[in-house]
């Protein structure tokens, strides 16, 4: 893998572009730009993109307003994509590819330093200026560099590292239940993986890592290709989109890293802005250990879900 050294923009003279998708994302898009503009204050100029696609609200109304309240802010609607592309993952991937493609060619564009990749459904809570700062305050050569949580490192099925994670951990762990089990596969394929990183950990090398949030010098990022599935045993099945983009990264000599410091959240289970939170945790593991011995894992999970889409 050849060194590209691409010179480190100074925060104060870089133009960003804060990019991410949305869906249903009216009732909180405004309050979660807000907080994310508040995180990039130190940039000299800030660009926003949305891509839109499959909301039965109104957000694509939300995002008229914000167009017209925020500069600098652009967004695009791709309409129901569910019926020509119903794979999810291959249609985040498609939308993920509208940026590049936008980054690319859409000439306001042009003096954009870094991207910034943001999910839009409020993870990014502990995300602030000084965190972000603090990434043009190392000697670390990235050319991207991406966020950690506070409680685990959540975001295994985009990692890749030949020792931690090496390959998907969803395929793992589906290989793995016939021969272990449910709760066992689960545990070995994804659970164990998920560690703590102290915040004094620095910066990580990595070969693909997102994590709800992540810095790209330009260059890099407009170098990926965004694919939301892969073939394993001659099988196709959904993939996290962000590994073919940092294959492509890493392939053309870029380095990913994550940065220890870098925290966006707590832990993302405790970051959905849609779903109130109406019970205890007290009381949730009470309900889930009794759940368990009940049903077993994958049963209660099945009925956890059906209950917190009716809540």
């Amino acid at each position: 893998m050849s060194e590209l050294k691409i010179p480190l923009v100074p925060i104060e003279e870089a133009t960003v572009l804060l990019a991410g998708t949305g869906r249903d994302v009216a009732s909180y898009i405004a309050s979660e730009m807000k907080h994310l503009l508040s995180s990039l204050k130190n940039f000299k100029k800030v660009f926003i993109l949305v891509i839109e696609s499959d909301s039965s609200d109104n957000t694509v109304e939300v995002l008229q307003e914000l167009k017209k309240n925020i500069p600098n802010f652009d967004y695009l609607t791709l309409g129901k994509l569910a019926g020509e592309i119903p794979v999810r993952t291959e249609r985040i991937a498609y939308c993920r590819n509208q940026i590049v493609k936008l980054v690319k060619e859409d000439p306001k564009y042009a003096e954009v330093d870094f991207v910034m990749l943001a999910d839009l459904d409020g993870l990014n809570t502990h995300l602030n200026a000084t965190s972000v700062a603090e990434c043009w305050n190392t000697d670390v050569p990235w050319d991207v560099v991406t966020a950690n949580q506070l409680d685990f490192y959540y975001d295994v099925w985009t990692l890749r590292h030949k020792h931690w994670s090496p390959g998907d951990c969803i395929v793992q762990q589906s290989s793995l239940e016939s021969i272990l089990g449910y709760d066992q596969s689960v545990n070995l394929a994804v659970w164990a993986k998920q560690a703590k990183l102290p915040i004094t950990a620095g910066y990580i090398e990595v070969e693909a890592a997102f994590g709800g949030f992540a810095i790209y010098k330009k260059q890099a990022y407009i170098t990926g290709t965004y694919v939301g599935s892969g073939v394993s045993d001659g099988v196709r099945h959904e993939a996290c989109e962000h590994v073919a983009h940092c294959a492509d990264m890493r392939k053309a000599g870029y380095r990913i890293f994550i940065n220890s410091a870098l925290i966006n959240c707590k832990r993302p289970a405790d970051q959905n802005p849609k779903k109130p939170r109406v019970l205890s945790a007290v009381m949730i593991s009470a309900i889930r250990k009794t759940g368990i011995a009940l049903f077993g894992k994958k049963r209660l999970k099945k009925y956890l879900s059906q209950l917190m889409e009716n809540i």
